[in-house]
């Protein structure tokens, strides 16, 4: 409860105290007795008699000296003290008096009390490295013992605290003190003249970003250079790849920050703005820098346990005008980490079609080559050999292999080297094989043909196309390329084979030599495949008929179909952070999807090299990088930016934007809610996929 503050409150307690101080003894007028006393106190001969004690931080803090005047007067018929209290003036008197001396004065000595202990609480701990701490530390073990029994223990229990003082350094980061030291050392030129007399000095020029040449001196002992005996130490090369790391990170730290999604978008922000952007982080260069090598990005691979590790194949992309340029393939493995130079570097005569690491062993790749050979090659040791080749006498196909999956063993598949649980994998080639080989203990794989596919004749489910028979059959056309190769997602057993005549197989490890089922996707050759994260039912294919479609398991019919460029898509892939957002690479530009807003054009097309011919793309691990191949060898590292938040509720999302898409279609739509759940369990998320 308050009250109202008037302009009078304690105006009486102020008028109360002004009157008590002009009341005061000290406040009234001074008689001559008391003028003549004072008068005396300040003349020299009584001021060298009083010994007073008293600092200047005494008189500023209002400590004053007082005079103290004992006896008694005669009118007093008592015998009483009468303690008259007058200050005493600390000046120069010019004036000398001849009076008897008065009383003399009290000495007052003011000293430091000593220090009084309130209160104390000594320390319960020690530091266990220290001798206290040992004995601590036994006696508690002691004491332990002596309480060990039913009926001795005593009742402990276990609380948290915490202090307010804030820990600002470790005794685990201190180190001990370098000591060092000097030393005198003498070479006479005569020496030196001599060392390097015995060397024999090269001099050779070394090109330096394309155009600039610099000189390099090397020397030779004994015929041997020194610097390509250093060269070949695994411990300078591992100091070498790690300077030039720190060294790559001065100029890439802003880049590889992004990349590792350090700064995420604020969703509170308030100029948020969703332009669908791409943005180029950096640009890994190209093998050779002679342009008469064929050498585009054929395929990318992002190491299943390390995301900053990928592996890049190149080779032929386009057979147009082949006549008179070298063929070589190249294999190099990146780190971003060092974006300027690879840290592994395999070269063939043959180009090189398509890499994948395996997902129980990160170490092992996979390499196919144009001329139907396979390698196995452990990363993690560059200067052996490769694990394991394909033979002829097992795998008899000499064209391209265009795919590699690694698979689960199965119970008929042979153990690896001492024991170790290395998976088989398969490898679809354009012969319109697919072949399973496992790595055995020998220097050649254990391979056998898995399917052969024969050319599909009639009317087939998807797509209506009409397959005019051909008149004379040709027995050197029979069989149908194998362009792409995809696992199910669900089913370790299932997997998928695209090939050039626009169908789909689907098969199965556990019945070699046939396929379960047949659909014809599109018009023209299918080159690309991927099931969505949210849905195992729902994937998309792609192919050179200009179209992606979406395809739903259970229904014949695509449910969704993309067109927007007049030209060939070359790779299509779903979005690893928004169910309903897929990205999709055309011959010139990067084109990203949005299912929600419209499925006749896409929300945004970018072109980083008009002039060059995109080939493939991957996705990064997070989903908010992409890595996209050209055919002059350059792989660009994108990132997503201005891209809207992902939706809470990604399954839902994806479903109401089929939904939404399929509102002029309404007997499609009946069909597709007559599947009922097409998502996972919970509507969780596939996190496995690559």
């Amino acid at each position: 409860m308050s009250r109202t503050l008037r302009q009078d409150y304690r105006a009486a307690d102020f008028q109360q105290l002004s009157q008590m101080i002009r009341n005061h003894p000290l406040m009234k007028a001074e008689t001559e007795t008391d003028q003549l006393e004072l008068q005396k106190l300040r003349t020299p001969e009584y001021r060298t008699k009083c010994v007073m004690r008293a600092s200047l931080d005494d008189i500023a803090l209002g400590i004053n000296l007082y005079k103290l005047q004992l006896g008694g007067g005669d009118e007093t018929a008592t015998k009483t003290e009468k303690i008259k209290f007058a200050p005493v003036a600390v000046g120069r008197s010019a004036r000398k008096s001849g009076k008897p001396p008065a009383t003399p004065f009290i000495k007052v000595l003011l000293r430091q009390t000593p220090l009084v202990v309130l209160f104390e609480r000594p320390s319960m701990t020690a530091q266990l490295d220290s001798e206290e701490g040992r004995q601590v530390l036994a006696d508690n073990q002691r004491y332990e013992q002596l309480l060990a029994g039913t009926d001795k223990s005593r009742r402990t229990v276990d609380s948290d605290t915490q202090t307010m003082t804030a820990l600002k350094k470790s005794r685990l980061v201190n180190t001990e003190r370098l000591c060092t030291d000097h030393v005198a050392s003498y070479v006479s030129n005569f020496e030196m003249f001599d060392t390097y007399k015995d060397m024999e000095a090269s001099t050779k020029k070394v090109q330096v970003q394309g155009e600039q040449e610099m000189q390099v001196t090397t020397y030779k002992v004994g015929g041997v250079d020194q610097f390509v005996a250093i060269n070949g130490l695994p411990s300078f090369r591992l100091a070498l790849m790690l300077t030039m790391r720190i060294l790559a990170s001065n100029v890439f730290e802003p880049q590889q920050r992004r990349f590792r999604n350090m700064t995420p978008p604020d969703p509170f922000a308030e100029d948020v703005q969703f332009k669908y952007r791409l943005r180029l982080l950096w640009r890994l260069s190209s093998p050779s820098p002679e342009a008469s090598v064929r050498q585009a990005v054929t395929s990318v691979s992002f190491c299943p346990n390390n995301g900053d590790i990928l592996a890049v194949s190149y080779g032929i992309y386009t057979f147009a005008q082949l006549s008179g340029l070298r063929r070589h393939g190249f294999v190099y493995v990146w780190n971003i980490k060092n974006p300027v130079n690879p840290e592994r570097c395999y070269d063939y005569r043959v180009p090189v079609v398509t890499v994948q690491f395996s997902p129980v062993a990160p170490q092992l790749l996979a390499i196919g080559l144009h001329n139907g050979d396979i390698e196995v090659r452990d990363i993690s040791q560059p200067d052996l050999p490769p694990l394991a080749i394909s033979q002829r006498s097992s795998s008899v196909h000499f064209e391209p292999v265009t795919a590699i999956q690694w698979i689960q063993r199965s119970d008929g598949d042979v153990g690896g080297d001492d024991g170790v649980d290395v998976t088989p994998f398969l490898a679809a080639s354009q012969s319109g094989a697919v072949t399973k080989y496992q790595l055995i203990n020998s220097p050649h794989l254990l391979g056998f043909e898995h399917q052969r596919f024969q050319r599909a004749e009639g009317e087939l489910e998807g797509i209506p196309l009409q397959r005019p028979a051909p008149e004379i059959p040709l027995l050197a056309n029979r069989h149908p390329q194998c362009l792409e190769l995809v696992l199910d997602p669900v089913q370790t057993d299932i997997y998928y084979v695209l090939t050039d005549e626009g169908t789909l197989y689907k098969c199965s490890t556990n019945y070699p030599l046939q396929h379960l089922e047949l659909r014809q996707v599109h018009e023209t050759p299918a080159v690309c495949m991927d099931f969505s994260p949210w849905s195992p039912k729902l994937y998309l294919t792609c192919g050179s008929d200009w179209c992606i479609r979406i395809w739903l398991a259970g229904i014949i019919a695509p449910v969704i179909t993309l067109q927007h460029h007049l030209s060939p898509v070359h790779c299509a892939r779903w979005s690893r952070t928004h169910s309903t957002i897929l990205v999709s690479l055309s011959h010139t530009t990067v084109d990203i999807w949005d299912l929600r807003y419209s499925t006749l054009k896409p929300v945004s097309s970018s072109t980083i090299d008009a002039k060059i011919c995109y080939t493939t793309f991957r996705f990064a691990h997070c989903g908010r990088s992409l890595a996209v191949g050209n055919e002059a060898g350059n792989l660009l590292m994108l990132s997503f930016e201005d891209m809207p938040f992902p939706p809470h509720f990604q399954y839902r999302q994806l479903k109401r934007a089929i939904y939404k898409a399929l509102s002029l279609e309404p007997a499609l739509k009946q069909q597709v809610k007559s599947v009922g759940h097409f998502g996972y369990p919970r509507g969780e998320k596939l996190t496995t996929m690559q």
